[in-house]
């Protein structure tokens, strides 16, 4: 079989949603593909549903293996892909019947290194979730500043989400092979898309929506100390930094050691409202953040933004309470 993509489909514990996600897949008009299911050690039905699809439709194979995570999964399907490109489906969520063929097309219609998607949230029942969404980019070419400026934005923007995601894009497979997801951290996605955009050499972007994205209940309700873990994510504002620094775009790297702060900032108020942590488990943790932020990146806003941000490192509750908008 001529494998021109991929597919490759991360599985754990999900068995309400995997038929709909696996059939979607399984009606594509597109042919040339392959489909990656990793049942990352599910301790529901999840397992024996995509055994049914595995048994049905040759292009379909199941990976087993013991639980490791998202990260874990996608990259055991990454080292068995054979296709000329690669893409990931979350098993919650589900394409519509062209979705591997208009983004095929577009790649190989421009010589797209990687093509990226729009997306749209829906309800556990499939509902569209109305939300304002933002100005769209225009449908084409992205210019390297332009997807960068996108990984500054701060707070829930959609089109932010729409680049650094992992599961609405066709990718290389030869330059996704260089940039493995970190296992054993949350937010995957966010280590990974800067470096990868940096290889992509030309990356375009089509405006149809063909990604439904499943916003489940309840997925945010969590533990004080899973909750914690979240944090991580900072790390990796300070990694796009670093490598900003390399590319002499003095402009772009003031951006991202502004929107390092305000991640600080919007982070510890998800943290209070959101997954509600008490103050004094946050205390330490983002009092350190902000000193350093301070000491390293200070002259990037005027002085009074820069005395709120003391004020912040001093006790970010009272600063939450006062200035926060």
């Amino acid at each position: 079989m001529d494998v021109r993509i991929s597919v490759i489909i991360p599985i754990y514990n999900v068995e309400r949603y995997i038929r709909e996600c696996l059939q979607s897949v399984a009606r594509q008009s597109f042919s040339a593909y392959e489909v990656l299911m990793v049942d990352d050690g599910s301790t529901d039905q999840s397992g024996r549903i995509a055994q049914e699809y595995a048994d049905r439709y040759s292009r379909f194979r199941l990976i087993h293996k013991e639980n490791g995570g998202l990260s874990s999964a996608r990259n055991a399907g990454l080292e068995q892909a054979k296709g000329m490109y690669v893409c990931f489906v979350d098993a919650d969520d589900y394409i519509t019947e062209d979705y591997l063929c208009r983004l095929y097309e577009k790649a190989e219609e421009t010589n797209a290194d990687m093509v990226i998607a729009d997306y749209r949230e829906v309800e556990e029942q499939g509902n569209i979730i109305v939300k304002e969404l933002g100005q769209p980019p225009r449908q084409g070419c992205m210019d390297r500043r332009q997807l960068l400026q996108a990984l500054t934005s701060v707070g829930e923007c959609h089109y932010a989400t729409t680049v650094v995601v992992a599961w609405n894009k066709l990718i290389r497979r030869e330059i996704m092979c260089r940039h493995f997801f970190p296992e054993g951290r949350l937010h995957e996605d966010e280590y990974v898309i800067m470096p990868l955009l940096l290889e992509c050499g030309h990356v375009e972007w089509i405006e149809e929506v063909v990604y439904l994205y499943r916003q489940r209940q309840g997925s945010i309700m969590q533990s004080a100390e899973t909750a914690m873990r979240h944090l991580e994510v900072l790390q990796t504002y300070q990694n796009r930094i670093a490598l900003c620094r390399q590319l002499q775009e003095p402009e772009l790297l003031q951006a991202f050691k502004r929107a390092y702060f305000w991640n600080i900032e919007i982070w510890y108020y998800l943290m209070r409202t959101r997954y509600g942590v008490e103050s004094s488990r946050l205390y330490g943790v983002f009092s350190r953040r902000m000193w350093g932020a301070l000491l390293r990146y200070h002259h990037v806003f005027g002085r009074r933004k820069t005395m709120e941000y003391v004020i912040f490192a001093i006790s970010p509750e009272y600063y939450l309470n006062q200035y926060f908008k």
